[in-house]
This record gives structure tokens, sequence and C-alpha cells, in this order.
């Protein structure tokens, strides 16, 4: 059985060094210790700039729930290609999504944790990230959480604000909420990084998708390793198999 780690260290030959260096340092940074979920999104520039802030403050996960609205087509200008770094998990083929979404993230220890605009829900500066890990919960531009989340929320999170407006754009707010608790969770005692075995299944992940011709290459060395464990139990040896492009 090939592991993770000998397919990590074959594929990174078909990558350039700085990529796998880059590969190794971004993801040394996630974390699933606080995780999006967006409920209902309908504006596709807020979409795609929700999945860019998430990538860019080292969020792994997104849980997408699409009761009324499917998900919007990604932007790629304004995403920049960074859902191809994300976990992003879709929740749209039942008539209870929100539920679904919200228990299951219950089930695997998340705290969930609604984002509103209430003066009274807790400061994203005074949130206890001690408590434990958290999904937090977008809402629908138009009309914020829908009443499910508000009945399945364990806690209430605002960003504190002292203009006449009372509420930001959803890509807005996730951007300030994800900075603010991203940057705390960091600095802190929190063991967020993630562990090492699923650390080095997000790696090969990300180097299958720089590498040039990635799917051919894997599929050519599994092919040879099984011809190498052929030989062997025939008594026969092979040296030296070479794998892909060789210079």
């Amino acid at each position: 059985m090939i592991k993770n780690d000998e397919l990590l260290t074959m594929l990174a030959r078909h990558v350039t060094a700085a990529r796998f260096r880059r590969i190794v340092e971004v993801s040394s940074l996630r974390t699933r210790y606080l995780t999006m979920v967006a409920e209902d999104l309908y504006y596709s520039q807020n979409a795609s700039a929700l999945l860019r802030s998430c990538d860019c403050f080292g969020i792994q996960d997104v849980h997408i729930i699409e009761n009324r609205n499917r998900l919007p087509t990604i932007n790629r200008h304004v995403a920049l290609g960074t859902s191809r770094w994300l976990t992003i998990r879709r929740y749209r083929d039942r008539a209870d999504n929100t539920r679904t979404a919200l228990s299951a993230l219950k089930r695997r220890g998340y705290r969930i944790v609604a984002t509103v605009p209430d003066t009274d829900a807790c400061s994203i500066h005074d949130f206890s990230l001690d408590a434990g890990p958290a999904a937090l919960v977008f809402g629908n531009e138009r009309d914020g959480i829908s009443p499910e989340v508000r009945e399945l929320a364990d806690e209430f999170l605002t960003i504190p604000m002292c203009g006449f407006a009372e509420s930001l754009n959803i890509s807005v707010s996730a951007a300030i909420i994800l900075s603010t608790l991203g940057d705390r969770l960091r600095r802190g005692q929190i063991s967020w990084q993630l562990p090492e075995e699923d650390l080095a299944e997000l790696r090969l992940k990300w180097v299958r998708r720089s590498a040039k011709r990635g799917t051919e290459i894997e599929e050519e060395y599994f092919r040879r390793f099984h011809r190498s464990i052929d030989l062997v139990e025939s008594d026969v040896t092979e040296k030296d198999i070479p794998v892909g492009d060789q210079e």
C-alpha cells in the first residue's frame, strides 16, 4: 500500500521547488479550529470574496448551505482561484439543509456561532476562543441568518460599530471576523494547527493540483508500483523504475 507521504515525495519532483515551499508554508498555517458556514448566499461577488477571505486568513473548510439559493458562479476575478485550495462542503439535497449542516458540525465538536448585527451579541474582541472550535455562520445578504440558525446557535457574535450604518456587507464582515479571530488564535496557546495526517493529505492534494500532468504521473506510478510487487512476488527484481517525465 502506497502511503500519502510517499506519493507526496514522488509528486513533489514534478513541481518547482518554490511552489512546493509555498505549499508547505501555506498548509502549515491552515486551521480547522475555526470553520466557515454560509447560508443561502445570492450574489456571486459576495460568495467569491468570502472564499478569498477564507483562503487569505487560513480557514480550510467552508460549508455552503443551499436552501433557497444555489451557490452562485464563482467570479474568478474576485476569488483569484482560491476555491482550488479550500475544502468546500455543500448542503443542498435535503429539505432541512441548515439543520443537517449545523447538526453535523455539532457532532464534530463545533460550537455554532451565528454572526449578527445585534448590539447585545458578543463582540469579536471578547469572544472566547478557549471554549472550543467554532463554526462561524453567515446568513443571506438580505435577511441575515435564518430562524433555524437562531434556534440551533450556541452563541451570537457581532462586530462593534459606531456609525449610522448598522451592518456591513457579508464579505466585509467575514473578512473582519476571520482576520480578528484568526490573529487572536495564532497568538494564543490553543493548538489550532491541522493534525499531521490531515496536513499530509492536504499537501498531497495541493501538489496534485499544481503538478503538470499530475493525475497521469500518479497513475503511472501506481502501475509501476504494482508491477514491482508482482515482480518481487515472482522472485524478479526491477531497479530504478522511472516515473513521469525524465530529464
